[in-house]
């Protein structure tokens, strides 16, 4: 089956890289790099127009773009600060509650949404292209409840990766907010991750098309296979990254 393939695959990448040394600047540099194609990667899936070159105008330099919309902008920004807050949310070992996701949801929306920032919807939704139907809005503040008592408990005998996909695929389900599910989603992996030990996934703009199919068939049909692998992929990407610049190679 690919998803225990890759699955194998970043276990012997994510055991190699345990047992390197990475300077401190070094480290400092993939990070930063992390944090701006993190921005620019999870926004361009929902559509924002900004290249990787321009998002890291915004965010390194402080510079507008022009021809390009504000809210792209706000997007961008929030994301990147999102994913620090995020950071350092996973470090301090508080536990996952209901605020939690709401304050994230509150940043990745900020100057975007009005009141419905860091809120659950109050009115139904349709996700964009697919035929997956959300359940009615207040049906939403239970359906989260349950899934944050499941959250809050943690992978246990489960792989990180596989609780981390399973996550995003049941929030994306529910689609709690009006707007901005998918990136909270992809967030929500990165914090089982990094609380587990593992680098963050980096879900790309090119595999869009996968990344969207797979999901569809786990919400539709509870085959969860693909997105699992799919997410261990992005957490490769990341492993990659990293063993290239420890070692000048990957496999």
């Amino acid at each position: 089956m690919i998803m225990d393939v890759v699955l194998d695959r970043v276990a012997v990448k994510h055991q190699r890289l345990a047992g390197a040394t990475l300077s401190d600047a070094d480290r400092a540099v993939l990070h930063e790099d992390f944090l701006v194609r993190y921005a620019h990667e999870s926004t361009a899936i929902e559509g924002n127009t900004l290249t990787l070159e321009e998002t890291r105008m915004i965010l390194q330099e402080g510079v507008a773009v022009g021809g390009k919309l504000l809210r792209e902008h706000f997007e961008v920004v929030n994301l990147y600060r999102a994913l620090i807050w995020l950071e350092d949310f996973a470090r301090s070992q508080r536990p996952i509650g209901e605020d939690t996701l709401l304050e994230l949801h509150a940043i990745v929306m900020d100057h975007i949404l009005d009141q419905d920032a860091g809120a659950y919807r109050r009115q139904p939704v349709r996700i964009l292209g697919s035929i997956h139907v959300p359940p009615d809005w207040m049906a939403v503040p239970t359906a989260m409840s349950e899934f944050i008592e499941r959250l809050a408990k943690g992978p246990g005998s489960e792989h990180p990766i596989v609780f981390g996909a399973r996550a995003h695929i049941e929030l994306a389900s529910i689609h709690p907010f009006v707007d901005g599910n998918g990136r909270l989603s992809r967030l929500l992996v990165n914090l089982v991750l990094i609380r587990s030990g593992y680098l963050p996934a980096m879900y790309r703009v090119i595999e869009r098309p996968a990344y969207i199919g797979a999901l569809q068939r786990a919400q539709l049909d509870g085959n969860d296979t693909d997105f699992i692998a799919l997410s261990a992929k992005a957490v490769e990407t990341m492993l990659d990254q990293q063993l290239e610049l420890v070692f000048g190679l990957t496999r």
